[in-house]
């Protein structure tokens, strides 16, 4: 059987049945151990304050992250999850739009490190910063 190569992958993860696509998460870019994703914060994933809800925010770092790992991996590798630190900085209201620019830190041979900020599209306020370990082998 052939290897799935990673725009196969990304095509897969962004299908109208998965929970990047119910959430909205759109990947605008991604390469060598960077990857960015915009969101538009509707009602959908806004929480009882009608801001952005932190538990879509958390989804959001985890998507864009294992992109920007899966992008500097020679394999593609998406991993697991096995760590996931969030700091949450400021609001991002219903009706905004926010970005997520994940690097890559480290990769290797059986776990990857990754950083990703989360900013809103109108004004660049830092909304959240999260760093996630992935599990490789």
């Amino acid at each position: 059987m052939a290897r799935e190569t990673l725009e196969e992958r990304l095509a897969r993860l962004q299908s109208t049945d998965t929970l990047n696509h119910s959430l909205g998460f759109r990947i605008v870019s991604y390469g060598q151990g960077k990857a960015r994703a915009e969101m538009d914060c509707s009602t959908a994933v806004q929480n009882l304050n009608g801001m952005l809800h932190g538990g879509a925010t958390a989804a959001l770092i985890d998507h864009v992250g294992t992109v920007a790992i899966m992008s500097a991996d020679r394999d593609s590798r998406p991993g697991v999850t096995t760590d996931l630190n969030i700091t949450y900085l400021a609001p991002a209201k219903t009706g905004s739009k926010v970005y997520a620019d994940a690097t890559v830190l480290k990769i290797g041979k059986i776990m990857a490190f990754v950083t990703v900020d989360v900013r809103r599209a109108e004004d660049d306020v830092l909304v959240a910063q999260g760093r996630m370990s992935k599990y490789q082998g």
